[in-house]
């Protein structure tokens, strides 16, 4: 199987770690066809971030990239959009820097009662906030995610069940994700009406979370109700976990009835079979 990991970030996201050329050269040690480096791009905090001119460097950055690894890495502009709706204004300013071959489409703030951070950075630890309150928040939560589904032009939506990495990993809460069943299957069947792919995120391999975002079975209910379009994406922001967890993946995926995953070059979506 061909590895094409469509998730990606360098340094030109303020959590990453790696450069573009790093990025490519440790991908292309890795075995990876393409790759595609998706800087953040959070409109909570687009001014304090520099955000334009930090995707204007990475757009640079990867145009060299790809002069001087022609031939051995296919490499894919990209761009994480979260919080679109929060300042439309100031994303189609982003979105109209490059042609970008995808757009990933992601919710990592949310306004909730008196949260008003990203939830890598919320307190659920069971001394400081009560399990209900985390129901509510996960709810507002994938409101967020539905409304970023049904109103933006992404290609795929990220990470789908993210903030469970903190909820139950980090805070190990044992949340159920059961209990919002209804709202992820409205998201599902806006993903497959729109044509927008779901990615399996492959982060919390390895990690106290340790599992996709979305699971197994949130993956099964899209393959049921008729989405086949499906990206893999390591989110690596350092090299060594570019690529992480894309064989597990992949069997996952096939024992759902998967035949292929997909990249995305220009906007248009490519099949990498299974086998």
């Amino acid at each position: 199987m061909k590895i094409y990991d469509s998730h990606m970030h360098t340094v030109n996201s303020l959590d990453g770690g790696q450069t573009v050329d790093e990025l490519c050269g440790a991908a292309i040690e890795k075995g990876v066809s393409g790759a595609a480096v998706t800087d953040h791009v959070d409109m909570w905090f687009y001014e304090r971030e520099n955000t334009e001119d930090r995707i204007r460097s990475c757009m640079e950055q990867i145009s060299a990239a790809r002069e001087k690894y022609a031939g051995r890495l296919e490499i894919f502009r990209g761009v994480e959009m979260a919080e679109y709706l929060y300042s439309p204004k100031q994303a189609d300013i982003i979105m109209n820097l490059a042609d970008y071959d995808i757009v990933l489409g992601s919710v990592h703030s949310v306004f909730y009662e008196d949260w008003t951070d990203s939830y890598s950075r919320l307190p659920f630890d069971k001394e400081t906030t009560d399990i209900k309150k985390i129901i509510g928040f996960m709810r507002r939560y994938f409101s967020k995610v539905k409304e970023m589904a049904e109103r933006t032009e992404i290609n795929a939506a990220s990470h789908l069940t993210c903030p469970l990495r903190y909820i139950n990993g980090k805070y190990k809460r044992g949340l159920d994700v059961s209990l919002f069943a209804k709202e992820i299957d409205e998201i599902l069947a806006v993903l497959t009406e729109r044509g927008i792919a779901l990615e399996v995120n492959t982060s919390g391999i390895g990690t106290p979370f340790n599992d996709f975002m979305p699971d197994y079975e949130i993956v099964k209910r899209y393959y049921k109700m008729g989405g086949r379009l499906i990206t893999i994406g390591s989110d690596a922001h350092i090299s060594k976990n570019i690529a992480n967890g894309f064989n597990n993946a992949a069997e996952m995926l096939e024992s759902i009835g998967f035949l292929c995953y997909y990249y995305y070059r220009q906007g248009e979506p490519g099949e990498v079979p299974f086998k």
